[in-house]
């Protein structure tokens, strides 16, 4: 495993970042948030910083500062203080649990420190080489064959040119990285040789502007070879100047990213692999819930009517019964039952039966009020719960639901149905109250069915003949 040197973590130790950073070659040093403020360290380090919560004024003030310029700052953190933290000068950010997709991200990141040593000892070389360079312009026939050397040595692909563009020093590595032979560029300007398509890598009023500024510029390129291999570059052009200051040529160092590219392609693709797929995970994580909701639903809704089933309807009778016992008021209850069902069922068939029975639920439904639930008991028997309601208007309120079943229309025959009712009383049970509203609902079939009985109107000889 190659070292890439030291990460000074700042934060609460997390072994499992930890293993995973030391697993990428980096030793671990932890690091107090005040060290964290101090970039007077010269060289590169990195620093890796374990905050969920967003960057304060004085960490804003240093990770602007000048003395951070050699340091890379990442910044482990909650998605919500993401942006802050970029805002504040962060290097990068990466948020959620030590999971593949944060591992992933430390390993582009150790990458990118890789290759920004990389570039930092090219670039240290390089401005040696300049040094020299400069010094072999001045002495150019005493160090020809000193320059020759350099030039040829430096670590990445070189070749220098004029204000016109002409090449004239083309070393070994650009031979190699162009497939290019020197005697081929000497002399032709740098876009006829590197840039015949006219993609814009490289022209004459790039040149001008190079010599015209007197500055060095920097910018990634591509370079197709002859067998259409594509080799991409990161070029940094010097100026070289003579004692009076005057741009007499210019030199250009190109470094061989290719590789980085395609490893960053690779993690690009990979990200949008993961968006993907998260896409489909929260697309069946959606079906899930509506899966759950249409089971929770079928669990307590009788599949024919659509209205709450007796399981439903009993747990709710417990609920209502227990705050009634708490809040010490009345409610009352509904039991209905369509008379003459089976024979209706004999005549017609079963399928008519049913008919009958959604359009039962319909007209409880609709008839119902905001706090009376309807409920299917169980087969031609509807419940109805009344809450905060008394006996009388729970007799009125009876009556209401048979005037208008009786006012239906109705297939093959007329339809009605016998109501029982019971109020409680302050001591009842959930199953008493059930027993004594089925009681009454057996008087009012018992005597003439298409009407409603209210428990508490019984005598304890209709009790007994019941």
């Amino acid at each position: 495993m190659v070292s890439r040197g030291t990460c000074y973590w700042i934060g609460a130790e997390n072994p499992v970042a930890t293993a995973f950073l030391e697993r990428e070659g980096f030793t671990i040093k932890p690091k107090s948030f005040e060290s964290f403020h101090d970039f007077s360290q010269e060289g590169f380090y990195f620093y890796l910083v374990e905050d969920q919560g967003s960057p304060k004024q004085n960490d804003a003030v240093n990770l602007c500062s000048a003395n951070r310029l050699g340091h890379f700052v990442l910044v482990w953190t909650s998605v919500e203080n993401e942006l802050a933290w970029y805002e504040a000068g962060a290097d990068h950010v990466v948020i959620g649990p030590p999971d593949d997709r944060w591992s992933a991200n430390i390993h582009f990141i150790a990458n990118l420190l890789d290759e920004r040593k990389k570039w930092q000892d090219t670039e240290e070389k390089f401005t040696r080489a300049h040094e020299d360079l400069h010094a072999t312009v001045e002495s150019l026939e005493f160090a020809s064959r000193r320059f020759e050397a350099l030039f040829n040595g430096l670590p990445v692909a070189c070749f220098t040119f004029d204000a016109q563009g002409l090449v004239h020093e083309w070393n070994s590595l650009a031979t190699e990285t162009f497939g290019i032979e020197a005697y081929e560029a000497f002399f032709n300007t740098v876009w006829t040789v590197l840039d015949p398509e006219e993609t814009g890598a490289w022209n004459q009023q790039k040149v001008d502007a190079l010599f015209a500024a007197n500055q060095g510029i920097e910018f990634d390129w591509v370079f197709i070879k002859a067998d259409n291999t594509e080799v991409h570059l990161a070029c940094k052009v010097v100026c070289l100047t003579n004692r009076r200051g005057e741009v007499i040529a210019a030199v250009a160092g190109n470094l061989d990213i290719t590789e980085r590219v395609q490893a960053q392609r690779k993690v690009d693709e990979q990200m949008r692999e993961i968006k993907n797929y998260m896409k489909v995970m929260e697309r069946q994580r959606l079906k899930l819930q509506e899966a759950n909701r249409q089971l929770r639903r079928l669990a307590v809704t009788d599949g024919l009517t659509g209205l709450m089933n007796r399981r439903r309807f009993n747990e709710l009778l417990d609920e209502t019964l227990d705050r009634a016992i708490r809040q010490d008021h009345r409610f009352s209850l509904l039991l209905f039952d369509i008379d003459h069902f089976k024979p209706l069922n004999d005549n017609f068939g079963h399928q008519a039966g049913d008919e009958i029975l959604i359009k039962f639920a319909s007209v409880l439904t609709g008839t119902a009020r905001r706090y009376e639930r309807p409920a299917r008991y169980g087969g031609e028997e509807f419940a109805i719960i009344l809450d905060n309601c008394d006996a009388a208007a729970a007799l009125l309120a009876a009556e209401r639901f048979r005037a208008a079943i009786l006012a239906e229309i109705w297939p093959h025959r007329n339809i009605t149905a016998s109501v029982g009712c019971s109020t409680f009383s302050g001591v009842d049970s959930a199953r008493g109250m059930i027993e004594q509203a089925d009681q009454a609902l057996y008087h009012s079939k018992r005597t003439g069915r298409n009407r409603v009985t209210h428990y508490r109107d019984l005598t304890e000889d209709q009790l007994n003949a019941a």
